[in-house]
């Protein structure tokens, strides 16, 4: 294990133009904030015939050739981590100055938090009404909250007890499930007010097959797994499991 460093995972859906500039967007911010603490960065491209590159040496881009899995992708980018931590996993964030090294001193100075998600000031849940200070850790397993648009650093050793993601989330309830697993084997997630990304949500809805759109029947479809899951009182198991 790298100890000390981040591997970053994104997962990209290049149709054109403006698509790929918004991974380009994401992944300059990580390399124009953070480079000295970044292992390697992901990119797990959804479009199999995706032929353009990406100007940074620390790269590694990944052409499944299969159908999309927001999961599933995840778990294939996981395959490829050596870092102690892991950050992404969308392709709309925009990484603000200190956001990665704030988390990292978080983990360094707290062993009882394992998870956290960074927060975005324009989303109307993390203004100050939600989230008065400035630089605090608040504990949660609140999804729109203490998670929001499935951005999250992890200790790599989170997976080592929940396992790879499960993979019947192929789009929707991905972060609730997540956010699930840590609380059924105790692990600690929240949301660092000192750590600040912007985030495009739902940015490539409009170029993303059927299935992958928001739209309720989708979302509906999705949340019928979830509660199946979790509401049925069946102890949790690993979808699958992960070793370090």
């Amino acid at each position: 294990m790298i100890k000390g460093k981040f591997d970053i995972i994104i997962l990209s859906l290049v149709r054109d133009e403006e698509s790929y500039k918004r991974t380009v967007q994401c992944i300059d911010s990580y390399r124009d904030t953070a480079d000295d603490i970044i292992n390697k960065v992901i990119v797990v491209e959804t479009n199999p015939d995706f032929e353009n590159y990406y100007n940074y040496n620390k790269l590694k881009l990944i052409k499944p050739n299969k159908e999309f899995n927001y999961n599933g992708f995840i778990n294939i980018a996981l395959d490829e981590c050596e870092a102690e931590y892991v950050f992404g996993p969308n392709n709309d964030l925009i990484i603000h100055q200190g956001c990665l090294q704030r988390i990292k001193k978080e983990f360094e100075q707290n062993e009882n938090i394992h998870s956290i998600s960074p927060i975005d000031r324009n989303w109307h849940r993390h203004t100050e009404m939600f989230l008065p200070d400035e630089d605090k850790l608040y504990y949660g397993y609140d999804v729109s909250l203490h998670m929001f648009g499935c951005a999250w650093a992890a200790r790599r050793s989170v997976f080592e007890k929940i396992g790879y993601l499960d993979e019947d989330f192929y789009f929707f309830y991905q972060d609730n499930d997540y956010v699930e697993c840590l609380r059924a084997t105790g692990l600690r997630h929240g949301v660092l007010t000192g750590a600040r990304v912007s985030h495009g949500s739902g940015s490539s809805n409009n170029i993303a097959e059927p299935k992958f759109r928001y739209t309720p029947q989708n979302m509906h479809d999705q949340g019928q797994i979830y509660h199946r899951k979790w509401d049925s009182g069946i102890p949790f198991k690993k979808f699958k499991e992960y070793k370090l």
